[in-house]
């Protein structure tokens, strides 16, 4: 199978020994979505293979979800590029219409677009199930808590705008074929400063520019590392299964 992951995107998972806590991150304007009590929900219907502690194996599963101003999550999707005995299934299923805590403008929750981690291990070191608030990308600057940028839904996203666009083939998120990549610097203000094509050939060029376009004009819910809101880089993921 492509690796599509690299090592360089998504950052070392070898520091991963405990638990960091999703701690209530917050400005006076911003909070960020948190997971709730999703943790445990995910516990309670993720059967975890046994052969793991075996292996000694720690496996990381990527998510994106859409999460409603009432915190009901929908449009989930996940990934584990290791598609070890179907926790990537399992772990969408149980995430989809989960309740998280909204994210909050203002005091006033709004729905945002929200990308983490389930790390799965069976070693007794750590606990089997943890939920990171991130996909890794910017672990070695940030640690492994910091909460990624995310995208406000009450605005004008960038996929559904690039969807407008009668020649769009690209799904959001990463799978298995072609990807392309538009890396966005988001402001402590929630805005996207500059954008960057990161990744793209071929047919996905012109996608790229028009995920540029409207990556531009995206408001966010900015990256938090502790309380503070921070400058983070966003990433934009178009994959192309090689099936279509």
């Amino acid at each position: 199978m492509k690796t599509l992951l690299t090592n360089k995107v998504l950052g070392s998972l070898a520091i991963l020994a405990v638990v960091l806590p999703f701690s209530s991150s917050a400005s006076s304007m911003y909070q960020p979505a948190q997971f709730g009590d999703a943790v445990d929900q995910v516990s309670q219907k993720v059967v975890i293979p046994e052969q793991m502690r075996q292996e000694q194996r720690t496996i990381s599963v990527y998510c994106q979800a859409d999460i409603a101003a009432t915190g009901v999550t929908s449009n989930v999707s996940c990934f584990d590029k290791a598609a070890y005995d179907d926790l990537q299934g399992q772990t969408q299923r149980a995430i989809e219409g989960l309740s998280f805590a909204p994210a909050q403008v203002d005091g006033t929750a709004v729905p945002v677009r929200m990308g983490f981690r389930v790390v799965y291990s069976r070693n007794d070191s750590q606990p089997n199930v943890v939920m990171l608030p991130n996909l890794g990308t910017l672990q070695r600057e940030y640690g492994v808590s910091y909460v990624a940028p995310q995208e406000r839904l009450d605005q004008a996203d960038w996929y559904s705008a690039y969807a407008a666009d009668g020649n769009a083939n690209g799904k959001p998120f990463f799978n298995e074929g072609q990807l392309a990549r538009v890396v966005g610097e988001v402001n402590a203000d929630g805005e996207v400063s500059s954008v960057k094509t990161v990744e793209a050939r071929g047919r996905t060029r012109r996608d790229a520019k028009v995920v540029e376009g409207a990556l531009k004009n995206s408001r966010f819910i900015p990256g938090f590392v502790g309380d503070d809101a921070v400058n983070m880089h966003y990433i934009a993921v178009l994959n192309y299964p090689e099936n279509d």
